[in-house]
């Protein structure tokens, strides 16, 4: 699946226990219009948002 960063609007994860123990989780991205796309399994989930959130900033900054 291929969103562009100029039609997410937010991105959540989920991680249950064991997700937190073993370091993965799901990964919640939030299109423009609330569609929502479920990554599940996705290791490192809070450094993938975290890097998200920086480019979603940079393409905000360059606007």
């Amino acid at each position: 699946m291929e969103i562009l960063l100029t039609k997410i609007e937010g991105v959540g994860i989920h991680q249950g226990i064991l997700g937190r123990i073993l370091g993965y989780g799901t990964i919640i991205v939030t299109r423009t219009g609330g569609t929502k796309a479920h990554f599940h399994k996705i290791k490192a989930p809070l450094e993938f948002r975290k890097r998200v959130q920086e480019q979603l900033a940079a393409v905000q900054e360059s606007k």
